[in-house]
């Protein structure tokens, strides 16, 4: 049973960022399955998150400075606020199932809000953009 199950309501309109989210989604459900099996969560969940994190959120950034976007400023803070947090909840110990579940929640969360809020605010500027010349 996913944590996240895949919606029109994702697709930003861009094709490289929404295979991005694509991706981030299937880890994060792939993620929950183990731990709903029994499995504590590892650290390890959260380099690799920070790793894609930085990947995905330059290849966004670019996008927004190609395309001149207004609000890009907010969205690097954004991106500034949840690499913040990952790193908060990486110095937490025990990695325990508490962790686990805090760590899930803030994932599927946050995902899912600035994927369909802020990414999407975006997907509607290169839109309109797009058709206005």
């Amino acid at each position: 049973m996913p944590i996240i199950e895949w919606k029109d309501c994702y697709v930003v309109g861009i094709q490289e960022i929404d295979q991005h989210h694509q991706s981030l989604v299937q880890y994060l459900n792939k993620t929950y399955d183990h731990f709903r099996e029994g499995h504590p969560l590892d650290p390890s969940v959260l380099e690799i998150l920070i790793d894609y994190s930085m990947q995905h959120f330059g290849c966004e950034e670019r996008w927004m400075e190609n395309s001149s976007y207004p609000k890009l400023g907010t969205h690097k803070d954004e991106h500034r606020q949840f690499r913040a947090k990952i790193s908060q909840l990486k110095k937490k110990r025990p990695f325990d199932t508490k962790w686990s579940v805090e760590l899930l929640w803030f994932l599927c969360n946050w995902v899912t809000h600035h994927i369909r809020e802020t990414d999407a605010e975006f997907g509607r500027y290169l839109n309109t953009k797009s058709r206005h010349g």
